[in-house]
């Protein structure tokens, strides 16, 4: 979620955030009357003066015989994430949250990560027998893969912590100062950042249009 992505997906990445922070903190804080994931919506809807919510229990009922299949969903998804691609960890937090109705948070949370840390062992394994060297296909290689799952794990485990690095980030952006930026030696109008200052290299007379015949 970091980086240059269109604004749609800080906005989602911001949303699942949230919604995955509350979820989580609450499990926490109040373990005994800790809300659902999806009473976090319905209790929100409610204040917003939308009291028909039966909506959520037909989602619960229709995703209660899926849980632990969203579960490793939500594993798979987070195997997934990569730099360029974080899209899976939103998608894999919202499967777990999905299928804590059914199976608890505990359950839920656990199914996902030995399915991520199940798949990326599996591919591990295969690139111990998958050869050394890379030719012109794709090759599965130990330390690339290792690297991979690493990367995929730290990518989905950082999502609860987004909309709070986002809000830090904005609280304290106009207090501090940036360094000036650092020019190119040579520039395309001839100057070139001197030490006293900004000097203008002498064009060649060719370059200033001079006729060197005359």
């Amino acid at each position: 979620m970091a980086g240059r992505r269109p604004y749609w997906q800080h906005a989602a990445a911001f949303v699942v955030s949230v919604w995955t922070l509350w979820w989580i903190g609450g499990q926490f804080l109040v373990p005994e009357t800790a809300p659902s994931a999806l009473d976090i919506w319905t209790s929100l809807l409610e204040r917003a003066g939308l009291p028909d919510v039966s909506w959520s229990d037909r989602i619960v009922r229709a995703w209660g015989q899926a849980g632990s299949a969203l579960a490793v969903f939500g594993g798979l998804f987070w195997a997934a994430t990569t730099e360029r691609g974080q899209t899976p960890a939103l998608i894999g937090w919202v499967a777990v949250m999905l299928a804590s109705q059914h199976l608890g948070y505990q359950s839920a949370v656990v199914t996902a990560l030995l399915t991520m840390v199940g798949f990326v062992l599996v591919l591990w394994a295969a690139s111990l027998v998958n050869g050394r060297f890379v030719d012109k296909y794709p090759r599965l290689l130990p330390a690339d893969v290792f690297r991979a799952g690493v990367t995929a794990a730290t990518l989905s485990a950082v999502v609860p912590l987004y909309a709070p690095a986002i809000v830090v980030f904005r609280l304290f952006r106009p207090y501090f100062t940036r360094a000036p930026r650092v020019l190119s030696a040579v520039h395309g109008d001839g100057r070139r950042p001197a030490a006293g200052g900004w000097s203008r290299v002498a064009r060649e007379p060719a370059e200033a249009g001079v006729d060197e015949s005359a």
